[in-house]
């Protein structure tokens, strides 16, 4: 179990690389052939990055956070892949809209959520609680999948107020926007939109490369899970 230090600094290796990403998609095109359709992330995005530079400007100075949800302004849980194929040791994938990353470097895996750490308050250990968890390279996957289609479907936002001064920075998360507003029928903000186990099935399709067939019950309408087994315990799989 890695520390808070230990989640911050690896939570700001991640805000950096995310943040690296979309700056550089903003100079790119969407077709190059057609200039028209603007660049792949339009500029203004950035703007929505907030929660990643409270992390990174924790690089400069001692930074105390007093959040909602969690102890600091993010998701993020992590696994060990213990079993990858030695010509496979690096593994990355990200959902723009979502603001996730997930990265695997040898035996650790990490996914990032740039969500002010709404995942951790629906889920804090993460899809089917295996935070932590060693997996194979295919669980590791799939597991990224859930939680990149999961920040897809944040529908909220936070309000902060950060003091900084010549030796410190503090950031404390307000309150709660809803872009819906209440759930119908109770007093209960609207955080994530509905989950849909079909739109699911395609997201795990796209960042598995895996036929969607193979992974959707079209007679239950549910997804397959290479991740826990009927009783719900983790399934282990042989190496890759």
């Amino acid at each position: 179990m890695a520390s808070d230090e230990e989640k911050l600094t690896l939570a700001r290796w991640l805000s950096k690389i995310l943040i690296g990403l979309l700056v550089k998609e903003t100079g790119l095109l969407f077709d190059r052939s057609r200039p028209s359709h603007g660049m792949i992330v339009d500029p203004g995005f950035i703007d929505e990055l907030r929660h990643c530079h409270f992390v990174l400007q924790s690089g400069r100075k001692a930074t105390s956070f007093r959040c909602l949800h969690s102890v600091f302004p993010f998701s993020m849980y992590s696994y060990r892949v213990p079993n990858h194929r030695l010509d496979r040791p690096f593994d990355f994938s990200t959902n723009v809209g979502g603001q996730s990353v997930s990265i695997r470097i040898g035996q650790l895996g990490a996914v990032f959520i740039n969500d002010g750490g709404f995942q951790m308050e629906v889920g804090p250990e993460g899809p089917f609680g295996l935070l932590d968890s060693e997996l194979s390279e295919t669980q590791f996957k799939e597991i990224s999948a859930r939680v990149h289609y999961k920040a897809s479907l944040r529908d909220a936002t936070h309000f902060y107020l950060t003091v900084e001064d010549d030796e410190s920075i503090q950031v404390e998360q307000l309150h709660v926007k809803s872009f819906s507003g209440y759930l119908p029928g109770t007093g209960e903000l609207r955080i994530f939109d509905e989950w849909d186990e079909t739109a699911l099935s395609y997201a795990m399709s796209a960042y598995m490369g895996i036929e969607r067939s193979m992974i959707f019950d079209e007679e239950s309408r549910v997804c397959r899970t290479s991740l826990i087994d009927q009783e719900g315990k983790l399934m282990v799989w042989p190496k890759e």
